[in-house]
């Protein structure tokens, strides 16, 4: 056993933790909201099946955000109490508990500095990607609609960052 206690965030750590944490709180409501302007999340939305439920994580700590889409289209967040514990989030099965909410897809971030990141704009998901920054489970196909969803969410929040600029064509 160790006696070495746990390093402490420094403030900067506490402050991307707790950004994380809102946008990850507030993540059902900007889905449902931006697929009224956005016809790239209107479209990845329709894909995704009513009941279908997602989870972003964050490895290593309490970060994580379940959303499921109801039958009007939009998303609600489910609470970590009604997430089914008897099967493996993303594994495709279902609770034996009926009240409880099997998850049918699952980003899981690295750390804290990853998720704070794509969610800041500092870094778009082909990029976190590349780094092997967040692991997934679930099926594929859905996974590219969650994945294009969130790229054109991120677009409309963080256009006016450099990692989602366009790039500019070459003039000769």
């Amino acid at each position: 056993m160790s006696d070495q206690t746990p390093p402490r965030r420094t403030a900067a750590q506490r402050l991307q933790a707790l950004y994380v944490r809102v946008l990850l709180r507030l993540l059902p409501h900007l889905i449902t909201l931006l697929r009224h302007v956005s016809p790239k999340i209107r479209a990845e939305v329709a894909y995704l099946a009513p009941g279908y439920t997602f989870m972003l994580s964050v490895r290593g700590t309490d970060l994580a955000c379940t959303c499921r889409r109801t039958g009007r289209g939009s998303f609600e967040r489910i609470p970590p109490a009604r997430v089914a514990r008897d099967v493996e989030p993303g594994s495709g099965l279902a609770s034996a508990d009926a009240d409880a909410v099997a998850v049918d897809y699952v980003i899981d971030f690295r750390s804290p500095a990853y998720a704070f990141g794509c969610f800041s704009g500092g870094l778009t998901l082909k990029d976190a990607l590349a780094q092997r920054a967040f692991s997934t489970r679930g099926p594929n196909d859905t996974g590219v609609a969650l994945t294009y969803l969130f790229t054109a969410l991120l677009k409309m929040f963080f256009g006016w960052r450099r990692a989602y600029r366009r790039p500019t064509a070459a003039t000769p």
